[in-house]
Parts: C-alpha cells; structure tokens; sequence
C-alpha cells in the first residue's frame, strides 16, 4: 500500500435542494498510485466532476460529503477543516478547471496571479516567486515566458490559456494534479498540443494526474487506469487495455459504439446510447444504466449490481457477470467474483 498516493472510500456526496437531495455521487471508491494517471470518463452528470471537487474539499452549500473516505497521504481529507484543506490546496494538490478564461482573473496580469499562488504556499521573495513562475511557463511551452508574464488572460489564446492554468497548477511542485476536461473548449489541434503536453509533463513533474473527461479518446492519450462513472456510480475500472480491449460492461461498450473510429468504412454509423441520464433527485433502485441497456434484467430495475472482480485491475458492476445470469455472447465471463 506503500505506493498508493490516494485511495477513494465508497464516497457519497449530495446536494440538499428545495426539491430535495440530489445524489450526484453514490458511493465512489477507487485508487491512485504515485506516479499514475487515472481517468475519470462518462457523460455529463455522470458525477466526474463532483467527484473532483469532492477531493479538493469544494464542495460548497447546499452539497456535501454524506459519508466515505478520501486517503491521501495518511489524511482523510474528508474531515480536514476549511482551514486545513486551503493549506493543503496548490500546494500538495492542484486543480486545473474546465473554463481558463473564468478561471483566471481578467483584471489582473499573469504575473500577479501566479505569484500570489507560490507565495501563499512558499516563503520566498517576490522577486524568487517571479522567476519560478516564468520558468513554469516555459515548462509548458509559453514563448517568451519573461514578456508574456505581463500579459491580461484575454492577451492569450484558449489554448495558451490552458498552459497558464496548468502552469499555476504546477507552480508549487504537488503530489497530485486534477485536471477537469482541459480540453473541452479547445479544438482539436489544440487538444492534441495540451495533451502532448500532460504527457511529457507526468515525466517531468513526478507528478500523480486524475484526468476527468467524457471523451474516450482523451483518456487513451495519457491515463494507465481508467474509471467509467454513470448516474453518480462507478460502473466499470480497469487498466487501459481492460476498458479498450475487453470491457465488461453494456455502458462502457454504449461509449465505444458512440466514438468515431478510423478504421470504420464510410458507411458505418455511429450507435447512440438511447435515452436520457437517471434523474439524480429521484435515482432507480437498481442499475443506473438498466433503462438504457439493450441486456436489462428484471434485477436490474431492483437491485444495485456488485462490483464484480475480473482480475486484479479490472471490475464491472453489471448483473450479467453473475453466474446464473443468461449468457449474452459479448459478455462471456469465466470465473468472476463479487466483491
């Protein structure tokens, strides 16, 4: 366990409203090595995001973290005070956001922004602070990182935007960088260039990554493990090759049918998961995908599938891996386990 940089305990967090309690995460648990990039990948309102937040302890009012646990370090960041937990963030963990224009204060150069995050964490001079901050631009790929320090965030392209966002993220050397859809609003050139960029960084920075995304193709890029959240649950995890080449679960195998391939001929069409995401105020009592999955059971609509474990990376929460469930050809599982 030694090597376990943080570790996700059946984590639920919920918002209370005046309609009453959205579920968006419902008991989340899973594992991140130092050194390791994992992805977090589903739709919109999966519960990628909240979970994020739910690690950095950003959870405002009216959410909460209902119960579970989040190791990092020895600490269980869940019951840290505000206080604590500022402490700990940009300097032990970051987080780069969706949005760089909002994230970044438009009336306030880059230099001030970034300089204000090191010393917050680090007693050092501003002049000190200055320097460490152009060299993380030039980490990223700025040019002429001395000049452009200076500039407004509108004086920058999103993509350019992003460097800045990921270099404050890493200006304070953390343990562990969260990085939420980095790039949605950039196209795909652009996607391609901050992508590089996160992968020859994880060398660099000795840096543990959680990527959150819904885009599969993004998380073939640079992650070593991957998480498929739907509904506020984590239906499938596994390694790269687990979740590509052998995934256990029908919404997994609903993403991959979805996503343009290459090798596909021009005539083949994409299969779209039919249907609409669970309403989280009111979440079904079984599986969360049963109402769109073209092999539900009538145990699907009652009763919350187990995680079953396939080895020792990879595990589905899907009832047709039980072994009295009817064999369906794309989901022969020999000797599969619930935990």
């Amino acid at each position: 366990m030694e090597d376990i940089l943080l570790e996700v305990k059946n984590v639920k967090t919920s918002f209370f409203t005046h309609h009453g309690e959205i579920q968006a995460v419902r008991g989340a648990s899973f594992q991140l090595k130092k050194g390791g990039v994992l992805g977090i990948v589903g739709e919109s309102g999966s519960g990628k995001s909240v979970t994020a937040l739910s690690i950095m302890g950003l959870i405002d009012e009216p959410g909460r973290i209902k119960e579970g646990e989040i190791l990092f370090g020895g600490k269980d960041l869940a019951k840290l005070s505000q206080k604590e937990l500022s402490d700990l963030r940009g300097n032990e963990i970051a987080m780069i956001f969706q949005d760089p224009m909002t994230s970044l204060n438009p009336v306030y150069t880059i230099k001030n922004q970034m300089v204000e995050v090191i010393r917050r964490h680090k007693k050092i001079s501003k002049s000190k602070a200055v320097a460490q901050a152009v060299e993380m631009l030039r980490l990223v790929g700025i040019p002429e990182p001395e000049n452009r320090i200076n500039s407004y965030p509108h004086e920058f392209s999103g993509g350019m935007r992003q460097r800045v966002m990921i270099a404050t993220a890493l200006s304070c050397n953390p343990m562990l960088l969260i990085a939420d859809e980095p790039t949605t609003a950039l196209d795909v050139t652009i996607q391609a260039q901050i992508l590089d960029l996160m992968n020859d960084l994880k060398d660099k920075i000795n840096a543990s990554i959680i990527l959150i995304t819904h885009d599969l193709g993004v998380i073939a890029e640079v992650c070593d493990h991957i998480v498929v959240m739907y509904g506020g649950t984590i239906m499938e995890q596994g390694t790269e090759d687990d979740i590509f080449y052998n995934p256990q679960n029908p919404y997994t195998v609903g993403l991959h049918k979805s996503v343009p391939k290459i090798t596909q001929g021009e005539k083949e069409r994409l299969i779209p998961i039919e249907g609409s995401p669970p309403d989280l105020l009111h979440p079904p009592e079984g599986c969360p995908f049963s109402s769109r999955c073209p092999h539900a059971m009538a145990v699907c609509l009652t009763d919350r599938p187990p995680a079953f474990v396939l080895s020792e990376t990879h595990t589905s929460a899907c009832w047709l891996l039980h072994e009295k469930a009817p064999q369906v050809e794309k989901y022969e599982k020999a000797g599969a386990v619930s935990e």
